[in-house]
């Protein structure tokens, strides 16, 4: 979840509000997408992003946000994808982070 549609972007601290999806893939290679929800107001709006990235997305490794909510966490354990919470960093920075296992499980 972050800022902008790069490897250079930042962490958005909100998982529900942030700009972009960014999904680094093993090859080095990135995929960004709109946040639709990131303007919208409600409580629901991680919920109904968890499940769109979820939907739209395959072979997610890893969630990696400032905050996230506890109903949006489990849909994420429960597909066995991990969520890990990062306060700052570029996007590459942390998902280089989460494959040496030095970020914090949500």
């Amino acid at each position: 979840m972050a800022k902008g549609a790069g490897l250079g972007a930042w962490v958005d601290d909100d998982f529900a509000h942030a700009r972009q999806i960014v999904l680094v893939k093993d090859s080095g290679g990135f995929e960004a997408a709109a946040n639709p929800f990131a303007n919208s107001a409600g409580t629901e709006n991680s919920t109904k992003l968890a499940q769109f990235i979820l939907s739209e997305f395959q072979d997610i490794g890893a969630i990696i946000a400032g905050v996230i909510d506890p109903e949006a966490k489990a849909l994420f354990e429960d597909k066995k994808v991990p969520v890990f919470l990062a306060a700052k960093g570029s996007v590459m920075e942390l998902a280089e982070a989460a494959r040496a296992g030095s970020l914090t499980r949500a």
